[in-house]
């Protein structure tokens, strides 16, 4: 009986950090030590985002990648419930989380303490930003993510940011509310500041300002606690190995063919590269002159229409043109002639004339 419950158990923690691993909301996040150039570019799928930052004397950057579309599905959330918001950026801030983990393993000199100075000195680099002034409310509580993609946040947004990751780390953590502010608390073996709570003492830790050490409580932070709200310390799982490895196989050369001795060979190719070597430039080919447009034959018919029409009009003249000549002749040419004669010959009405007929 024991053993099927171990076995339920186990296969119950196994799907939790496999559905963390999938939910995670950061697609790519690396820390490295020092200042790099590098910055994660955006695109229209994604955002990229670039911080820098120190501790104990080195700096340090943070390059992360999140999927645009997964970011805005943020904007339609409820917003009301702090330790929910805790919740939910444990679950998918999973890669950041791991990178703090690998970062603070390195530095195998660190103690408990200095890894969560570590975080939130991270975090404190964030600028301090209104809620009024970069979203219009008066209060807009911002999910750890969206923190770390607007670059910034007040009391609550950082204070539930470094919630998510100690808790992610297996810190045991609780929120501390004062008036006008709110703060962590993480149990352990620190010093400083504290203040106990069902039996579980809780050091102060500052999200705002920089600085600010585990048990370092600010002058302007009053010593009066309305109320504490414990977190449990969960912790992220590591990242799934692949099921199964894939090798590729490596290729067998295949032997080339032998060519015959008539036939030339190509060169080898060669490993380093050659200078380009000069071309001779290539002729520009001429433009291609514009065609004049040739006369359009004419018609045959419109032409035989025209001679016809020629023809005709000259038999119409020569028809007209006879009867013409004939009346000019007859009544003007002869007609002259008459009045010739009558002209040359005299009347003479003194003659009697002897004609018998005549009076």
């Amino acid at each position: 009986m024991h053993i099927r419950l171990l076995i339920v158990l186990f296969i119950s923690e196994l799907l939790i950090n496999t559905n963390v691993i999938a939910n995670d909301a950061l697609s790519f996040v690396r820390i490295v030590e020092g200042i790099t150039q590098q910055r994660p570019p955006n695109t229209r799928q994604t955002i990229g985002r670039r911080y820098v930052w120190n501790f104990k004397g080195k700096p340090y950057t943070v390059l992360m990648t999140i999927d645009l579309e997964r970011y805005n599905s943020y904007s339609g959330k409820e917003r009301y419930d702090i330790p929910k918001l805790v919740e939910e950026g444990r679950t998918t801030l999973g890669n950041l989380t791991r990178e703090f983990e690998r970062t603070c393993k390195q530095n195998r000199s660190w103690t408990k303490q200095d890894r969560v100075d570590f975080v939130l000195s991270f975090v404190q680099s964030l600028p301090y930003t209104l809620d009024d002034v970069t979203t219009g409310f008066d209060e807009f509580r911002r999910y750890a993510v969206e923190t770390l993609i607007e670059g910034g946040g007040d009391c609550e947004d950082t204070t539930i940011l470094v919630a998510a990751v100690l808790r992610g780390l297996g810190e045991k953590t609780a929120l501390i509310f004062t008036p006008g502010h709110i703060a962590l608390g993480v149990s352990g073996d620190y010093t400083g500041a504290s203040l106990t709570y069902n039996g579980t003492k809780y050091y102060y830790c500052e999200t705002t300002g920089t600085g600010w050490t585990v048990g370092t409580l600010p002058a302007s932070v009053g010593k009066t606690v309305d109320e504490i709200i414990p977190l449990s310390p969960l912790k992220v799982g590591p990242a799934p190995k692949p099921d199964k490895t894939t090798v590729p196989i490596p290729v067998q050369p295949k032997p080339t063919p032998k060519v015959p001795e008539t036939t030339p060979q190509k060169p080898p190719i060669k490993t380093t590269p050659e200078e380009p070597k000069p071309q001779p430039e290539k002729p520009k080919p001429e433009e291609p002159k514009p065609e004049k447009p040739k006369p359009d034959k004419k018609d045959t018919s419109e032409s035989n229409n025209v001679v016809g029409g020629i023809i005709a009009t000259l038999f119409f003249i020569v028809g007209l043109g006879v009867p013409i000549g004939y009346l000019v002749y007859r009544f003007i040419i002869t007609d002259d002639d008459d009045d010739l004669y009558d002209d040359e010959t005299e009347y003479d009405d003194t003659q009697e004339s002897t004609n018998p007929l005549d009076w």
